[in-house]
């Protein structure tokens, strides 16, 4: 199974059901592929370059509902089919700036225009007052190239995610806030595939579903925290300090992951609702069960 990823925290049960062999117990072999932007990434999951992505759920909405930004060759139909986790996502911008006041008028460094992190960003925005005319949002790609948009001082903030917000932090640059506190509840993490691939490769999901939860429950042990550092820190190219600091986030508080990598459901309303009021061209979205099938992971968890 050939599977892109945004390299980082989100990644990690697969990092470690590949190191662990929990892949190989389920008759697997699966080779994770980092993505340098969403547009990348669900342009060629869409076209079959890739089997399966680790992304943000509303990725899949973007595309199912012609709204994403990137050009694919055909119509899509994708489908998550297994959950993971929300997300924290930093408001992190120059030294020099202390205030979410002080970015009115500035730029952002952002993934894409259409993606729901930035409708976190924009909302976040709202609640300080801002108007859409009071900043600009710049398309620069993932994690890492945003926090390289900071570095390069080209821009005045960007949302990240561990393990670079503790990077960016040690690095001098002011956190000012956390995005997804403006909505609460958010689904972010999902395990997404071609919906016919799936149906056809029915046992392989659910193998991989039973991996990538085992990879969950490995690193909830605390007797495993520190080969999680070592595994971590050699994916993604980082020192291991930062990297225990981003474990943290993966077992406790908002961005935790689900113990059994489950769907929040009330969290996918909020994506849903979120899309629904920023998203262009307007339009009505489907429920919760228009874009996941929970019956690959009823299968999984029941064998």
């Amino acid at each position: 199974i050939e599977v892109i990823v945004y390299a980082g925290n989100s990644a990690m049960p697969l990092y470690v059901a590949q190191d662990k062999g929990f892949f190989a117990r389920e008759g697997l072999t699966v080779n994770v592929h980092p993505t340098p932007s969403s547009g990348f990434q669900m342009a060629n999951l869409i076209a079959g370059k890739f089997h399966v992505a680790g992304t943000a759920v509303d990725n899949l909405i973007a595309y199912q509902e012609g709204q994403g930004t990137a050009k694919v060759d055909r119509e899509p139909d994708l489908v998550a089919f297994l959950g993971g986790s929300s997300i924290e996502l930093a408001l992190m911008a120059q030294p020099s700036i202390k205030s979410i006041a002080e970015l009115r008028g500035r730029e952002f460094a952002i993934d894409s225009m259409s993606t729901g992190f930035a409708f976190l960003l924009r909302k976040m925005l709202e609640k300080n007052g801002f108007g859409p005319n009071d900043y600009k949002f710049v398309a620069v790609g993932g994690t890492r190239e945003r926090l390289e948009a900071l570095q390069s001082g080209k821009l005045a903030a960007a949302l990240l995610s561990e393990p670079l917000t503790s990077q960016a932090k040690n690095l001098g640059f002011s956190f000012l806030g956390e995005a997804v506190e403006s909505v609460g509840r958010y689904q972010s993490g999902v395990q997404i595939a071609d919906r016919a691939w799936a149906r056809t490769n029915q046992k392989a999901v659910i193998g991989y579903i039973r991996g990538f939860i085992a990879g969950v429950e490995w690193i909830y042990d605390p007797v495993n925290r520190e080969e999680a550092a070592k595994i971590l820190a050699g994916r993604i190219k980082i020192p291991e300090a930062p990297a225990r600091r981003a474990l943290l986030q993966l077992v406790q508080g908002r961005a935790a992951l689900d113990p059994k990598a489950e769907m929040d459901i009330e969290g996918l309303k909020n994506v849903i609702a979120l899309r629904e009021q920023y998203a262009e061209p307007k339009k009505r979205m489907g429920p919760p069960e228009k874009y996941y099938d929970p019956s690959y992971y009823k299968k999984a968890l029941a064998r």
